[in-house]
């Protein structure tokens, strides 16, 4: 019966996990979400929540393949996780796309953490690994958004998205905050 329920619970956290990046998956990410907004709106609690997307990473996967694609989504995977703590929340969102959930974090250190993993990124060469070539850097944008009481999830993540555009209209390898939403 104890076996039983380790494979249970071994599957159970498969089926949550990104089998690439080893991130919680965008199934996990909507559950965290959730959940954390429930705790935000019953505990009048603040978050921030980051969108992260890879700069041109289309033209990189067309340039260098698949196998190096995946090996800057792993690179960046791994920059997010050690660039988080304690309760904060990584996913992969989808595609070159990570979701960041910063609980008790307002919009000013949420920016602070969005440059932080930024520049981490931006620090790493990729490498390919059966040649040893270095083909470059990668960069990243991020868009910020903290959460209103009472905002519903959808409008949460339109309005991280939209900085996130922001970021990627003005110039690319930067963070951009969204404003509060509409009263």
């Amino acid at each position: 019966m104890l076996e039983l329920q380790r494979d249970l619970e071994q599957v159970r956290k498969e089926a949550m996990t990104d089998g690439l990046t080893g991130l919680s998956n965008r199934k996990a990410f909507d559950a965290a979400i959730a959940r954390v907004i429930e705790e935000a709106n019953t505990e009048q609690k603040t978050f921030t929540l980051l969108m992260v997307d890879i700069d041109h990473f289309k033209t990189f996967n067309d340039n260098f393949g698949h196998q190096v694609g995946d090996q800057v989504l792993r690179l960046v995977a791994r920059t997010v996780i050690e660039g988080v703590k304690g309760r904060d929340i990584a996913s992969r969102y989808g595609g070159e796309e990570f979701a960041v959930i910063l609980p008790e974090t307002s919009l000013a250190a949420g920016v602070v953490v969005g440059n932080a993993l930024r520049k981490a990124v931006a620090t790493k060469d990729v490498i390919n690994r059966s040649s040893g070539e270095k083909l470059g850097r990668i960069t990243m944008s991020v868009g910020v958004a903290e959460f209103a009481p009472g905002e519903d999830t959808d409008d949460l993540i339109e309005r991280a998205d939209s900085a996130l555009y922001t970021a990627k209209h003005n110039g690319r390898n930067q963070v951009a905050a969204a404003p509060a939403p509409a009263k």
